[in-house]
Order: structure tokens, then C-alpha cells, then sequence
């Protein structure tokens, strides 16, 4: 038995028993698939990395079941109108989520709306109006140096004109059932045109980790398994990100499996030493050109993926190039080289928009927690 085996044994002894695995990611859901389940909670965890509904529901046939319905992270329901409280043992609810591909019956949350009729969904807002009256006045952020200062937390920011709203609903009318509970990311659709170019060899990796996903396996989910997302897959900053800048250093915190790098500005170089100890982060050190920060991220294992789940080999390089677009607005073009796993560089441009109060603020994602706590 491997060591996280032992921990999860040990976690079921602690905790109560209910039928369903602590997934912590989507490959083992038809996420394209929703089912509606109308119970009663019985429990209801707000825990990282995922939170989890407990619910009994009467089926078709008359007999109750008792189904374990995954939801997103407490950071980012939290932001969408959740919090530990917002479901209580005993209450009725409706939930629309997507099913488990093995047939069991667990699944992941799309939406939920309670008996009152309200509505709990997936969206987060990061642009919440603050309502204390005690809202603090935010300095003018200065230049670390001569230099730009990126410090903040930031969000992603939509490119292009922004959607067309959505037309009001009318008063009493039900929503429609959602028609999925997010993205397809197992490879059962194939690569995107946007994907990584893989060589052969490498391709021939990703396929097996496709095949193995969309089985419903995790052996090559480092998500579900608790590990760092890594560069540049990180820099997506999906769940929100901070950054903190001196003169030496600037430090970027993910609140996605608080994941953590630091770009050295001090001159210094990764040593023999630092390269054949490469990490999920890498080592990264940085110079100004003008207004612009210059990146180089070298040292990276290659138990990450580039975006995801493209493989690499122990040669890949990242390098990005960081600037203010706009006030508020950093934009970050990245290009990894990898003369083995890529049959050209592969670029991504992201960009990230400061948040003001209160949405300034991270939640720590604890992904562990969920090793012990999770429904076994």
C-alpha cells in the first residue's frame, strides 16, 4: 500500500462512511450529462478542495438513496453566494448535476435551488459591491522603485466586447435545467486547435493519459491528487491570483491549490544544483525592459503538464513577458519551448484584472483537507 493509500484508509476510519470517492476533479463525471435530484440534505461539508452535499433522495421505484453530490471549492462558491451555512440538514432541495461515469450515484453540481426558490450556482462574482460601512479607503498603489507595482489580487480578465446580458427573466418562471456542469477536460473531445503541438512521442503520452481520464481513472490527475498545478498551467489564475513585488522579488499565490512561485529580480541564476532539482513551479528570474518584465522559468519537473495535461519533457522553458494594458490590467504573453515534447513554441496570452474591496481577498484551498475529510 503507498502512502496516500495508507492516508485515505486512515481518513475513512475518521470520518462517517457514505458511498461515493473524494474526486477533486471532473474526469469522473459526464459533465455533459444532467440529472435532477429532489431530497433532502443530510449533510453539508464546505471543505477544501471541493465542498460536498449529502443528500437523500427518493427515486422512481419508491426507495431512498443516498447520493453524494460534489461542488466546486469554498473560494469560489463563496464568491458565487454560498457559505457554510447556506444548506441545512433536514431542508428540501432540487439538484441538477452531472453523474458519475461508473454508475454510482455521486455526482457534481451544476446548480441548486432550496424549497424558498432560491438559486445557487457555479458563477463567481468578483465584482461585489462592498456593504460595510466600514469599507476602507484603498491607497494609490506606487511604483516599487522606478518600476511598475503589480501587487494585488487579481482575477481573469474577458477579452473582447463583453457578452450581450442575459434577458430578464420573468417573475415565478423556473430557470431551464443547466446543459452541463463545466468544461469537458478528459481528452474525450480530442485536442483543441489551440492545444500544444505535441511531437509523436509525446502525443502518443497524452493519449494514453486521455484514454486513462476518460475511463474515470486518476492515475495521471494531478488535481484529484492534491499536486500543484504548475507553470505554466498556474498563470492561468482561475480561482484568483496575488501578487506580491519588492525590489528583489515578486511572489505570485495562487488560491488554486495555493500554489506558489517566486521570480528572483536580483541578478542571481539557477545554480547546477537548482537544475537538477527541478519542481512544479520551476525557478524563474526576472529583469524590467521599460515598463515590461521579462521572465525565465527553467527547472521544471516534468510530473506537471503545460496546460493541464500535455505532457513535457525535463528540457521544457517558459517565458513570459508581464505589463499593465490598461489601469488595473496585466497582461502576460507566455511561450514555452520544448525541443522534445513540441513541434513549435507554444503561446498563450493571459490577462488578469486587479480586484477592490472586498474582493481582495483569497481563501486557502487546503487540498490535503480533503485526504482526511473528503466522503469515502
Amino acid at each position: 500500500m503507498n502512502a496516500y493509500a495508507k492516508i485515505a484508509a486512515a481518513a475513512a476510519v475518521l470520518v462517517p462512511a457514505v458511498p461515493t470517492a473524494a474526486h477533486h476533479s471532473n474526469s469522473a463525471y459526464q459533465v455533459d450529462q444532467i440529472v435532477t435530484l429532489e431530497g433532502t440534505v443530510k449533510e453539508w461539508r464546505w471543505m477544501n478542495p471541493h465542498t460536498w452535499l449529502i443528500m437523500t433522495v427518493t427515486e422512481a421505484d419508491g426507495k431512498t438513496r443516498e447520493w453524494a453530490v460534489e461542488g466546486r471549492p469554498p473560494g469560489i462558491l463563496g464568491r458565487a453566494g454560498w457559505s457554510n451555512t447556506i444548506l441545512q440538514a433536514g431542508e428540501r432541495v432540487t439538484v441538477h448535476a452531472s453523474p458519475a461515469k461508473n454508475g454510482d450515484p455521486e455526482g457534481i453540481i451544476a446548480r441548486v435551488t432550496k424549497a424558498d426558490g432560491t438559486v445557487l450556482g457555479n458563477a463567481p462574482n468578483y465584482n461585489r459591491e462592498a456593504t460595510s460601512a466600514a469599507r476602507p479607503t484603498a491607497p494609490t498603489a506606487a511604483a516599487v522603485g522606478n518600476r511598475p507595482n503589480f501587487a494585488g489580487v487579481y482575477y481573469p480578465a474577458q477579452q473582447g466586447a463583453p457578452a450581450a446580458a442575459a434577458p430578464a427573466r420573468p417573475p415565478n418562471q423556473p430557470l431551464p435545467p443547466p446543459t452541463r456542469s463545466s468544461p469537458t477536460s478528459d481528452g474525450s473531445q480530442g485536442r483543441g486547435p489551440d492545444a500544444p503541438k505535441l511531437t509523436p512521442q509525446y502525443l502518443a503520452k497524452w493519449n494514453v493519459l486521455a484514454a486513462s481520464r476518460i475511463s474515470g481513472s486518476y492515475e495521471y490527475d494531478n488535481i484529484h491528487n492534491c499536486l500543484p498545478p504548475g507553470m505554466p498551467a498556474m498563470m492561468s489564475a482561475a480561482y484568483g491570483m496575488e501578487i506580491m513585488q519588492d525590489e528583489q522579488k515578486i511572489t505570485f499565490f495562487s488560491e488554486h491549490q495555493d500554489a506558489l512561485r517566486r521570480v528572483y529580480l536580483d541578478g542571481r541564476k539557477p545554480t547546477p544544483e537548482i537544475l537538477a532539482d527541478p519542481t512544479y513551479a520551476g525557478y524563474s528570474t526576472g529583469r524590467w525592459d521599460g515598463d515590461t518584465l521579462i521572465v525565465d522559468t527553467v527547472a521544471l519537473t516534468t510530473k506537471s503538464y503545460i496546460d493541464g495535461s500535455s505532457p513535457h519533457s525535463d528540457k521544457m522553458t517558459v517565458q513570459e513577458r508581464m505589463r499593465f494594458v490598461e489601469p488595473g490590467v496585466i497582461e502576460n504573453q507566455i511561450t514555452v519551448n520544448d525541443p522534445e515534447a513540441l513541434t513549435e513554441p507554444w503561446r498563450v496570452t493571459r490577462r488578469y484584472r486587479k480586484a477592490s474591496y472586498p474582493n481582495d481577498e483569497l481563501r486557502e484551498f487546503a487540498c490535503a483537507e480533503g485526504l482526511r475529510d473528503a466522503p469515502h
